[in-house]
């Protein structure tokens, strides 16, 4: 008698947050950089898929306005790597910034409920200085509830 053997189905996993807010510090100290950041990431089979759209908000006190950068990291453009997505949590390395490659940033989120979306989030990186290359800057993203901008004006 022959038995058929069949493989087991992987359940599929899916993340879709709301925005999560951070506040920028560098080397300790809260820069003039909020960001809000979606991440959408999903598995099935083995296979895993991971995008964030990152809005970018630059408090410019010369001009006393609000300067937006939005950008997107994906797997498909491996602007997002070392993926590692379960039903709980998300982590990978990320560019957020297509002109410094060499600039990444890990990423860490677990979800706050099941089927939530809502989630604990932070990303950090360190960096060589731009100007003095053998000086490092530390970046953070630390999660925040909310955020206060100064400037009701957006522009450049």
């Amino acid at each position: 008698m022959v038995c058929p053997v069949f493989g087991q189905a992987s359940e599929s996993i899916y993340h879709d947050s709301d925005p999560i807010l951070f506040e920028v510090i560098e080397n300790g100290v809260i820069s003039n950089k909020r960001v809000s950041l979606e991440v959408k990431a999903g598995g099935k089979n083995g296979t895993q898929w991971a995008q964030c759209l990152i809005t970018v908000f630059h408090i410019n006190n010369g001009k006393k306005s609000i300067e937006l950068n939005m950008f997107y990291a994906l797997t498909d453009n491996a602007t997002i790597r070392d993926l590692s997505v379960s039903a709980e949590a998300i982590s990978f390395e990320m560019i957020p910034f297509p002109l410094a490659p060499d600039r990444p940033l890990r990423f860490v989120a677990s979800r706050q409920g099941e089927k939530s979306h809502l989630y604990q989030a932070s990303a950090t990186g360190l960096w060589r200085e731009l100007i003095n290359e053998k000086e490092m800057l530390k970046i953070e993203w630390r999660q925040v509830p909310s955020f206060t901008l100064p400037f009701s004006i957006i522009g450049k």
